[in-house]
Order: structure tokens, then C-alpha cells, then sequence
């Protein structure tokens, strides 16, 4: 069963843990027994460590079959809108090369970013708010959304000064 850990008043989690990993984090003092475990995605059913050590039985199996990565219905948003974002460069520069008049497609994908900067930082901002009120938000996942984040920032700044032309 993989485990999952925070601070008493953390937002992140620290994800993929197993029971050998928490007692080595015990002994090198990199956490203590407040902090709270649960199994990997059970959020609600976290414990403090010192209890978790001294019954393990207390964290209860993962029963969430959402998990379950072959019976998953629904998309992960959160790591495929990402995705969807940095794939928005390559799909102009091939639109651009496909193209009769490849310098008005460049110029209309910056005025896109536009609309789609401010729209995906607010629907990154929910999924992430989302995720603190769930308990599953990582490092990981929250740095991936503002990486793309800053992608789409930067192509809107190369195209809105024409890639640095003097023109």
C-alpha cells in the first residue's frame, strides 16, 4: 500500500511512500510523529504517524475505485489540461507551416493568449483549490500547471514583440 504524508497544517502532500520509508524519515528527524499519514489518495482517513505506529491497522485499505488506474472514468484535469497547454506552441508552429500566410496565423496565436492566459489560470486555480480541499494537492502536479503556465507566457511575449524583430 503506498502512503501518503503532510505537516499538521501543510498543504502538500509527499506521495509514493511505503511503511519502510516513514520509519527511515522518523530516525533522520526529517519528520516527526505529528505529521499525518494516509494511504496514498484517502485524505479523509488520515491519522497522526504516532498512532499509525502504534496500530497500523488504523489506516484503512484504499476503498476509493477512482484510483484504480485502469477503471479511471473520468480524465485527470490536472495533469492533461497542462499538457493541452504546452501543446499549443507546436500545434501554431505547425498550423503556421501548413499555412498560406503563416505570419497572420503567428500573429493571431499571441492575440489568443489573450483570452486563453487568463482563462487557464483561472481553471488552474480551481483544480488546485480543489485539490487542497480534497487533500491530494503535491508539489508536483501544482509546479507542472504553473510551468505551463509560464510557457504560454512567454510565447505570448515573443509573439506580441515579434520575437524580438525591430520591425
Amino acid at each position: 500500500m503506498k502512503l501518503a504524508i503532510k505537516k499538521p497544517k501543510g498543504v502538500f502532500w509527499k506521495t509514493d511512500l511505503k511503511h519502510e520509508d516513514i520509519h527511515k524519515m522518523l530516525e533522520a528527524g526529517k519528520i516527526t510523529e505529528e505529521w499525518l499519514i494516509c494511504g496514498q489518495g484517502e485524505a479523509k482517513d488520515a491519522v497522526l504517524i504516532s498512532e499509525f505506529l502504534a496500530d497500523p491497522s488504523k489506516l484503512k485499505p484504499c476503498q476509493n475505485p477512482q484510483k484504480d488506474e485502469f477503471k479511471t472514468k473520468e480524465p485527470d484535469w490536472n495533469v492533461l489540461l497542462p499538457w493541452f497547454a504546452l501543446a499549443y506552441i507546436p500545434m501554431v508552429f505547425l498550423m503556421c507551416l501548413l499555412s498560406t500566410d503563416g505570419f497572420i496565423l503567428f500573429a493571431y496565436s499571441g492575440f489568443a493568449l489573450l483570452v486563453l492566459i487568463p482563462l487557464y489560470a483561472i481553471v488552474i486555480g480551481k483544480l488546485t483549490a480543489k485539490r487542497i480541499k480534497q487533500g491530494t494537492n503535491t508539489a508536483k502536479i501544482t509546479l507542472f500547471q504553473i510551468f505551463s503556465l509560464g510557457v504560454l507566457i512567454f510565447w505570448f511575449l515573443f509573439v506580441a514583440n515579434f520575437g524580438g524583430s525591430p520591425v
